[in-house]
């Protein structure tokens, strides 16, 4: 049985065929027939370029189905056979993988007629028909591939994911500068790919080699598998036939380099052939170091990894107790430190540190982090936003949370800059949440954004945030499920202040195997629990609680510490832990809590 092809690419290099349509030409088929009804009237000839792939060694062999949509079919007079076509296409490619390979279903853009089609409906209707019909002969997951517009490959993924249920690649066609023709760069392109579904990304076509490696290079980590499939160079016009000049040996060089940069799936576009499959396979399986992305280079890699945090393994043995002190927006800082020593004296396991929370300057968390350990020893979370800092800025700081120790770190996007300020105050952004996890989770691999090598280990315990204060649950829980996927190994929830609530996180999450700390908020007031319900963003407080602190009045945080022990108590045995949040750093708050949970 044929594992799941997600899995394995997150776990190992998988090497895919190379050309159809050039091999296709070099057989004696004219140029302007339609290659993809050669399943139907020449499918010995089709068979045979897939055994020959086999023999190569790819693992994944694609259809022979890249122009069997309605519209280009169209064009031969053949739409009314668009489903036998694709049917016999993964018959065919199904004949050859044999039970230990994939086959990839391919689908490319629809050409220049159909890109002029004004009904993004009908254009989505036109890929999901071809999908159905590739699931149907059999593909283990489909290949859009050698899309030059991303407004087309995101209308063409929709379609695909809204009608099939096997995994999608989505790649892109990028210049020699990295870029489409319309100036996006790869990472803002497989970023929108990534949020509408795709759980593939990658490039093919277009550029030879070299140039992919080097897009490849700038990328930074990617939050899911990587897919690299480069022409064999660029070509040169012979005649009536294009001749690509790069050797076998030449492009799996250059092709193999592109999984040190997180790569998974590499293969070979136009102008390639079996052999260069073949060599690619042989660099792959060498352990050459520009194989730096198989399974065994890392295992090495990993084997030198730094040790994993005193809270990462408080996480995976047991129940946490974590505690949040936002840092002052002065200079006095002894008020801080005299609460982390209180709370650290009553058991303590970790105490995180906001940074700059509604996007308000305070003392900046990463030195007040390095004081509190300093004073007590105990873990300390730095939180880090991508909203302060741009990419160069973020590295740095990253480099400089690794030099101090400081290997907890909670990644979150950040509050926005108020828009009604009268200073001019911009958020940054380079990097959002999942961006940043996987930032992090590159350094743990050994790497900055660049691929350039730290020299030293380092093991960050990569933290997530988790909002169940939604109307939509199922979409909060798809983005936790993304976050794993980019390094998160446990996630914080915002504040939680109902027993329907606790009950819904648990229900949406049981499948999630990464720890959830459940966030609470202690009340201190009836004016606090107002101006939490109406205008902190996250936070949804029922009536009866509000009702309750209300009618406390000038003993408004003792009934805030009841309430909240009231829902601990209730969720405790539920979750991995705690994640106390008091208010105005009202450290005695978390204490009593702590004490009643027998700390």
């Amino acid at each position: 049985m044929r594992e799941d092809i997600l899995k394995v690419l997150g776990e190992r290099v998988v090497v895919a065929d190379g050309a159809m349509g050039s091999l296709l030409f070099e057989r004696g088929v004219d140029s302007a027939s339609c290659y993809d009804a050669l399943n139907l009237s020449d499918p010995a000839l089709v068979r045979a370029i897939h055994e020959a792939y086999v023999g190569a060694g790819a693992e994944v062999i694609e259809t022979n189905t890249f122009g069997a949509n309605r519209i280009k079919l169209g064009r031969f007079d053949l739409a009314h056979k668009m489903r036998e076509i694709n049917l016999r296409g993964a018959e065919l490619a199904r004949s050859q993988a044999g039970a230990g390979r994939w086959v990839a279903g391919a689908m490319g853009p629809l050409g220049r007629m159909g890109e002029e089609a004004t009904d993004p409906a009908e254009v989505e209707e036109i890929f999901a028909r071809q999908a159905e019909a590739l699931v149907e002969g059999g593909v283990d997951f489909i290949m859009l591939e050698t899309f030059a517009s991303l407004t087309l490959l995101l209308t063409a993924l929709r379609g695909v994911k809204g009608r099939v249920s096997v995994p999608v690649a989505a790649q892109m066609v990028f210049t020699q500068r990295g870029r489409t023709h319309s100036g996006r760069t790869a990472r803002a392109c497989f970023e929108a790919l990534i949020l509408a579904g795709a759980d593939v990304v990658g490039l093919n076509c277009g550029i030879g080699p070299k140039n992919s490696l080097e897009v490849v290079q700038e990328l930074g980590p990617v939050a899911v598998p990587l897919s690299v499939l480069p022409n064999a160079g660029f070509p040169e016009a012979a005649g009536d036939r294009l001749m690509y000049a790069s050797s076998p040996e030449y492009f799996a060089r250059q092709t193999a380099a592109c999984a040190a940069h997180g790569a998974r799936l590499l293969g070979g576009c136009c102008g390639t052939a079996p052999e260069h499959i073949a060599a690619l396979v042989r660099v792959l399986r060498a352990g050459s170091p520009v194989a730096l992305g198989t399974a065994k280079v890392m295992e090495q890699v990993n084997s030198q990894s730094a040790a994993p945090t005193r809270l990462a393994r408080r996480l995976a043995e047991g129940k946490v107790i974590l505690v949040e002190l936002d840092p002052p927006k002065h200079l006095d800082v002894e008020p801080v430190l005299a609460a982390a020593e209180a709370l650290t004296a009553a058991g303590v396991d970790g105490i995180t540190i906001a940074e700059n929370p509604l996007a308000v300057p305070r003392l900046s968390n990463i030195v007040l982090a390095g004081m509190i350990r300093a004073r007590t020893g105990v873990d300390v979370v730095v939180h880090l936003t991508g909203r302060d800092r741009n990419l160069v800025g973020m590295q740095s700081t990253i480099m400089g949370l690794a030099a101090s120790g400081l290997h907890n770190v909670l990644a979150v996007t950040g509050d926005p800059p108020s828009a009604g300020s009268a200073e001019r105050v911009s958020g940054v952004y380079d990097l959002r949440s999942l961006e940043l996890m996987a930032l992090l989770a590159g350094f743990n691999q050994g790497r900055n954004h660049y691929g350039d090598p730290m020299r030293l280990p380092v093991n960050f315990c990569i933290g997530g945030a988790f909002n169940p204060n939604t109307r939509n649950m199922a979409l909060q829980v798809g983005r936790m499920e993304k976050k794993i996927a980019a390094g998160a190994g446990y996630f914080l929830t915002q504040p939680v202040y109902s027993r329907q609530r606790v009950d819904e996180i648990l229900a949406a999450t049981a499948h999630v195997r990464a720890p959830i700390v459940l966030g609470i908020m202690p009340l201190a007031s009836s004016r606090n629990a107002e101006f939490l319900h109406n205008e902190f963003p996250g936070i949804e407080i029922p009536p009866e609680t509000r009702e309750r602190m209300a009618q406390a009045g000038e003993h408004g945080q003792r009934e805030g510490v009841d309430i909240a022990w009231e829902l601990l108590e209730y969720a405790w045995p539920h979750f991995s832990g705690v994640y106390i949040i008091p208010p105005f750093n009202r450290h005695a708050m978390a204490l009593e809590l702590m004490r009643r949970l027998g700390r």
